[in-house]
């Protein structure tokens, strides 16, 4: 079970979202070399193009250069995070982890049956699988599916409606651009699991439907 597991995902959109999220397990495989593995994780996700990328306490890749991230890596880190905007990408990381031969645990998360595709072309074994089962109970005061889709990349909450709606209308006032709007809701999330690029084609997809619906009534 993961922070990473429960982002909402329409059907049918594009296999643009993924995370590795690599942890030691205290007391088992964490020794004096911990912190220089940290890094080279780290390493691996920034040469592999990912979008966003740290841990609590380093910074993250929207607002923080990637050598300062790993200058703030520590021993006590609990784990690091890097996402990725496509399976190209994804897939190379991982082969790239595999060759460095760790000895850490590694999730990935996404759509299950991307995800297992991507494992096998980097010639890897999944050993377990997580479902997240979805959202039960009365959603009635849920937020549109965009919004969540957005909120949920941030799997500690910290990225609300409320400042989701705020951004789509300082779009729509041409107070802020999308990439900017984007990257201002990176920022709560101080684990770097949350997808910029992708909120830039969600926050697309909220502005343009807005728009069309006002021209619509």
């Amino acid at each position: 079970m993961t922070h990473t597991l429960h982002r909402f995902k329409e059907q049918g959109l594009k296999e643009d979202d993924f995370i590795i999220l690599a942890m030691p397990a205290r007391g088992i495989n964490n020794d004096e070399n911990t912190v220089q593995k940290l890094q080279k994780f780290l390493e691996i996700f920034h040469n592999n193009n990912a979008v966003n990328m740290g841990g609590m306490g380093t910074g993250i890749l929207v607002d923080t250069p990637y050598e300062k991230i790993i200058e703030n890596v520590y021993f006590e880190l609990p784990m690091v995070h890097g996402v990725f905007g496509n399976r190209e990408n994804l897939i190379s990381a991982l082969k790239d982890i595999k060759e460095a031969d760790m000895g850490i645990s590694v999730i990935v998360s996404g759509l299950i049956d991307a995800v297992d595709k991507c494992v096998t072309e980097a010639g890897l074994n999944r050993h377990s699988v997580n479902y997240s089962l979805g959202i039960w109970g009365d959603k009635s005061k849920l937020p549109d599916e965009s919004y969540l889709e957005i909120a949920t990349m941030c799997g500690h909450a910290m990225v609300s409606p409320s400042y989701i709606a705020k951004m789509v209308n300082d779009i729509k006032q041409n107070r802020i651009t999308i990439e900017k709007a984007a990257k201002k809701l990176s920022q709560p999330c101080v684990c770097g699991i949350f997808n910029p690029k992708k909120a830039e084609k969600v926050l697309r997809k909220i502005v343009g439907e807005e728009v069309a619906a006002e021209s619509e009534s």
